[in-house]
């Protein structure tokens, strides 16, 4: 009887310390576990499915290597720098400075101005309802801004009655204030954590000059976001 008890006993001991090492083992492949889906989802977001997270703000620069018009005997060059800001989930507030280089076999112009406005992001609560997009700054938005409001202006081009003692061409530079609501409509995306790409269409009228004006732009560039 006694021999029996021991049996029991040490059969008991054995099991017990088997489920112990079994329940540890568990365990560390869960903690394993959540340990790699969380580094997944963290990269996921950040590199592979940047539609995905959220930001407060952006700092952009980017570059328009051409301007398409009907005229096509000209050369535009454009570097964009930009700071956007959410206000809430659909509407941010912009910031730009536009540096706009243009030449012609008569003339040189450069153009730096600053502009303001907003941009309204139609789809996004339904994005982010739907499970498509972060809490940011992507997608297809309405557009509108005051462009240009203060700008320097540089013109290099042949004087008309040249000194004839001189060489060098004719260069004027000033400041120039304008009045140029500008509204449209374009598509803003990440490529990847770095880089970006913005398209819109658009259309303005320079109040004082009382001229209309249209516009399509690409942009390419570099942008750093910045969350709370």
């Amino acid at each position: 009887m006694r021999k029996s008890a021991y049996t029991l006993l040490i059969i008991a001991v054995n099991l017990a310390g088997m489920n112990c090492y079994a329940q540890t083992d568990t365990v560390l492949v869960e903690t394993e576990l959540e340990q790699d889906q969380e580094f997944y989802y963290r990269n996921k977001y950040r590199y592979l499915d940047v539609r995905l997270g959220d930001e407060d703000r952006l700092l952009k620069i980017g570059i328009q290597p051409f301007k398409p018009s009907d005229n096509f005997s000209f050369l535009v060059f454009t570097l964009h720098g930009g700071i956007e800001q959410k206000i809430n989930t659909s509407l941010t507030a912009i910031t730009e400075i536009n540096s706009v280089m243009t030449w012609t076999d008569e003339q040189a112009f450069h153009q730096q101005g600053v502009s303001l406005g907003g941009r309204y992001y139609f789809l996004k609560k339904r994005e982010i309802e739907q499970g498509r997009s972060g809490n940011n700054c992507q997608g297809v938005y309405g557009l509108f801004k005051m462009s240009d409001l203060l700008s320097l202006i540089t013109l290099r081009e042949k004087d008309e009655d040249p000194d004839p003692l001189s060489h060098e061409p004719y260069l004027e530079r000033f400041i120039k204030g304008s009045l140029t609501p500008e509204i449209g409509i374009g598509y803003q995306q990440r490529l990847d954590y770095h880089l970006y790409f913005d398209s819109a269409l658009s259309c303005n009228y320079n109040i004082l000059d009382k001229d209309f004006g249209f516009q399509i732009s690409f942009l390419f560039g570099v942008l750093f976001s910045y969350t709370k």
